[in-house]
């Protein structure tokens, strides 16, 4: 038996759903992938950037974008991190964001992973 919860997991179901909103043109799909992949750093630095210089106001508002777009690509663990940031940074304050950083960053760099993993899963199969 598994301790991860939902929020830990890949959403594979929204994944597939996305990739099968036009069975013939997975465009979209490539194009959010795309956009997170070359995306997620400079997301993830801005958020730290933001935490640093204690502008909480930023903080919510990069991660709060963050939240739906992972969420979007079925990336809950990338969602739960995101939001977590947002939430500390709601309550008007960037104080203990180091750890949650830290966390977000590892949970971008496997969301990049996963949905490259996932890209190359249905590119490679045969139409």
């Amino acid at each position: 038996m598994s301790d991860s919860t939902p929020e830990d997991d890949l959403d594979l179901e929204r994944l597939a759903m996305l990739r099968d909103l036009d069975p013939d043109d997975t465009s979209y799909l490539d194009r959010a992938i795309g956009n997170f992949v070359s995306n997620a750093s400079t997301v993830g630095a801005t958020a730290r950037e933001a935490a640093l210089r204690g502008d909480h106001e930023e903080l919510r508002a990069v991660t709060h974008k963050m939240v739906g777009n992972a969420l979007n690509l079925g990336l809950n663990y990338v969602g739960a991190a995101a939001r977590r940031l947002e939430l500390l940074a709601g309550e008007g304050t960037t104080e203990g964001a180091a750890a949650l950083l830290d966390d977000l960053d590892r949970a971008l760099a496997r969301g990049r992973g996963d949905l490259l993993a996932f890209q190359a899963s249905y590119q490679a199969s045969p139409s």
